[in-house]
C-alpha cells in the first residue's frame, strides 16, 4: 500500500486501525505477549493467547490443557511458576482488563460489557471488578469521556494545509468527517 499510495496514507490508515481514541496516562500500550508474560515458555504463550482470544466464552481449563497438549496439573504448574497465580485467576484478570478497556473506550452498557467479557451476571461482574480495580464499573467512565470527545473532534480547516489529489485528498476529507475513526458497537 505504501508503494502505491504513499507512506503518509499508509501510516494514517494503520493508525486508524490501532487507535480508537487518544490514550491518557493511565492507559497502557499493547505489549507483545512474550514481553507481557516475561517468559518465552511456548506452551504458556499458547495458553494465554487462547485465553485472550476467548474472553466472551471462556474455555474450561481442562479443554485449554487438551488444546496445548499438556495435563491440567502441568498447566497449573506453568501458571504458578511463571505468573505466580492460578490459570483461573489469570483468566479472570484478562477478562477484567478487557472490561475496563471497553468501559473506557466504548459506549457499551455495563450489562453488555459483562456479557462480552464472559460474565453470566452483572452483579458478579461488578463484584469482581470492584475487588480487582477498587472502584465499581459505573465509576470507570468518569474522566474517560473527555478523552473520547477530543479524539472524535474533526481537524479544523485552518490546520488543513493545501488541497491534495488522489488518496491523500480523500484521507484529508475523511478526517474532517464527524465519523472519522469512530466505531459504534
Amino acid at each position: 500500500m505504501s508503494r502505491d499510495h504513499g507512506r503518509e496514507l499508509s501510516a494514517a490508515i494503520s493508525e486508524m486501525f490501532v487507535y480508537e481514541r487518544i490514550r491518557n496516562e493511565q492507559d497502557h500500550q499493547r505489549v507483545p505477549l512474550k514481553h507481557m508474560l516475561g517468559t518465552n515458555q511456548p506452551k504458556l504463550q499458547e495458553i494465554v493467547a487462547l485465553m485472550e482470544a476467548n474472553l466472551e466464552e471462556p474455555i474450561d481449563l481442562d479443554e485449554l490443557a487438551v488444546y496445548v497438549a499438556v495435563s491440567r496439573r502441568q498447566l497449573e504448574r506453568l501458571f504458578q511458576k511463571y505468573l505466580h497465580c492460578s490459570p483461573s485467576r489469570y483468566y479472570l484478570k484478562l477478562r477484567l482488563i478487557r472490561a475496563r478497556q471497553l468501559l473506557k473506550q466504548t459506549p457499551m452498557s455495563i450489562i453488555e460489557v459483562a456479557s462480552v467479557c464472559g460474565f453470566v451476571s452483572t452483579p458478579h461482574f461488578s463484584k469482581c471488578y470492584r475487588e480487582y480495580f477498587g472502584i465499581p464499573p459505573r465509576d470507570e467512565r468518569v474522566g474517560s469521556n473527555t478523552a473520547q470527545q477530543v479524539a472524535m473532534m474533526p481537524i479544523p480547516q485552518a490546520l488543513v494545509l493545501a488541497p491534495l489529489s488522489g488518496p491523500l485528498s480523500a484521507l484529508s476529507q475523511a478526517r474532517n468527517e464527524s465519523t472519522f475513526a469512530s466505531v459504534r458497537l
